[in-house]
């Protein structure tokens, strides 16, 4: 009886599959355009655009692959963000 108990107990171990580890799955966003790159520069002048911050940034959509550029901005954008 024991010998059938660690048959069963053997048998039930090694059939278990190990847990996927959900740290490392990447889940993509096919609606996301993903902020790679960031370019600014500042400029200097006189008025209404005295001491504005231009921005410039490449996006990558992780679904299709496909990668973009920016036009410019004035608008703040961050590595990482979608657009």
């Amino acid at each position: 009886m024991k010998k059938l108990a660690l048959v069963i107990l053997g048998l039930t171990l090694f059939s278990c599959t190990p847990e996927e580890n959900l740290e490392n799955k990447i889940i993509k966003d096919c609606n996301c355009n993903r902020v790679v790159e960031v370019s600014s520069f500042n400029v200097i002048g006189s008025g209404t655009n005295a001491g504005s911050t231009i921005y410039r940034y490449t996006t990558i959509n992780d679904c299709t692959g496909v990668q973009r550029e920016s036009g410019l901005s004035n608008q703040s954008v961050r590595v990482g963000e979608c657009k």
